[in-house]
């Protein structure tokens, strides 16, 4: 019983009536409705087990006083006790899960062996927002929203103090597949890919005569909608906690950080528009609610080099014949601008842009993150409980139900 607490103790000090109760029963005389000159000669006769049980009664009717007064106690069962902060950081993070996230031509080393980008990024996201890897303390204080984006931006999870329920959302988070197969379903497998074919039903061809295959066109990037979904989201936020009647427990931002990992530039196509990186307007209502943005750029090695003056030279392996790789420069100049992009919305806003080009530096990145963005504030206990006052409540009604029963039956009382 070392687990059971009481809501209403006090109420346990009718405990002390029962005692008292029990004198009164035992000095409470029945008039019979007969009366006889003397049952003094009776009283040597032997009794019946009828008559030796009908001290049950008494007793049934005490223990079921004693089980409602427990249950008027409230005894209650204490499960957790946490910490709920009353102020902190509202972090929306922002993953990339389009097609190339997974390509496993792209894996990077991460603790000794290769893995794919995303599978690095859910494992960091996990280990940001809970802590327990390397230098990462966890987010307690913080409000963190999980958003994930291709060509289209989608809300996985809330902004919210439960970081438990994020980090479970966070693994079962995919990236989209980048081929469409004959059935029009999304497939990994480039050899279950439909073929591409013009309005006479002939097979395409890509630059170097292979046949086209079918892209999904679920698995692009917009960067710019991702950025201004996950702002909005930001500033909505803010302005429902501002609000007098924002619920019953008051929550102050102290700031708000969008942090965004994605592994290249902007590739929306196929009919809705060119592709966009954030523009002046973009940056103005970052700047204007007061969102700084963690700009994360995760490169593959393999392809992806960075000079000295902070450029980004792209290799192709072997595609210089006997002169091994050399530099595409059209690839090149787009990867360039897309980080040039992404440098001036972060420089912008206040935040930092970061080039990762292996899991362990994308690791490292988190924890600068980590200690640049900490909101060590305090909070107040609360104590989650389960009611425990039913059990009682049940017996004490069983037993009262059992007395009245036998009362009036086998053990009834005559006159």
């Amino acid at each position: 019983m070392t687990f059971i607490e009481f809501a209403n103790p006090h109420a346990l000090w009718l405990v002390l009536l029962v005692p008292l109760y029990l004198v009164l029963l035992r000095r409470r005389r029945v008039t019979a409705a007969l009366r006889y000159p003397s049952v003094r000669n009776l009283r040597r006769l032997p009794k019946s087990l009828r008559q030796r049980c009908r001290i049950l009664l008494p007793v049934l009717r005490t223990l079921a006083v004693l089980l409602l007064i427990v249950a008027l106690a409230r005894p209650i069962r204490r499960l957790e006790t946490q910490e709920l902060p009353s102020q902190g950081l509202a972090i929306a993070m922002l993953l990339d899960r389009s097609g190339s996230m997974g390509d496993p031509n792209g894996r990077l080393m991460y603790e000794k062996k290769l893995e794919l980008r995303f599978k690095i990024a859910q494992d960091l996201f996990e280990a940001f927002v809970k802590g327990g890897r390397g230098d990462l303390q966890g987010r307690p204080s913080d409000l963190i929203g999980l958003f994930s984006f291709a060509t289209y931006p989608r809300t996985d999870h809330p902004f919210s103090l439960d970081h438990e329920s994020i980090a479970n959302m966070v693994k079962q988070l995919s990236f989209e597949k980048p081929f469409i197969d004959e059935y029009g379903q999304p497939t990994d497998d480039i050899r279950k890919a439909a073929l591409q074919t013009d309005e006479r039903g002939r097979v395409l061809r890509d630059g170097w005569g292979r046949p086209a295959v079918k892209t999904n066109p679920m698995q692009l990037t917009d960067l710019k909608a991702a950025i201004e979904y996950a702002a909005n989201k930001l500033i909505v936020l803010d302005e429902d906690l501002a609000r007098p009647n924002a619920g019953r427990r008051k929550y102050e931002v102290k700031s708000k950080v969008l942090l965004l990992l994605t592994d290249g530039e902007p590739t929306v196509s196929d009919g809705r528009r060119d592709a966009e990186y954030p523009d002046e307007e973009t940056m103005k209502k970052l700047v204007d609610a007061g969102i700084r943005a963690y700009f994360v750029q995760i490169l593959a090695h393999q392809r992806y080099r960075e000079r000295p003056d902070g450029t980004i030279e792209v290799i192709v392996p072997g595609g210089g014949g006997l002169f091994g790789s050399f530099v595409d420069p059209r690839e090149a100049a787009a990867v360039n601008k897309a980080v040039d992009e992404a440098r001036k919305l972060a420089r912008r806003t206040g935040g930092e842009h970061f080039l990762a080009t292996s899991g362990d530096q994308l690791a490292q990145i988190y924890e600068r993150i980590d200690a640049l963005e900490r909101s060590d504030v305090g909070g107040r206990t609360i104590f989650s409980h389960e009611e425990r006052y039913r059990p009682y409540l049940l017996a004490a009604l069983v037993l009262l139900a059992a007395e009245v029963l036998l009362g009036l039956t086998w053990l009834r009382r005559l006159p």
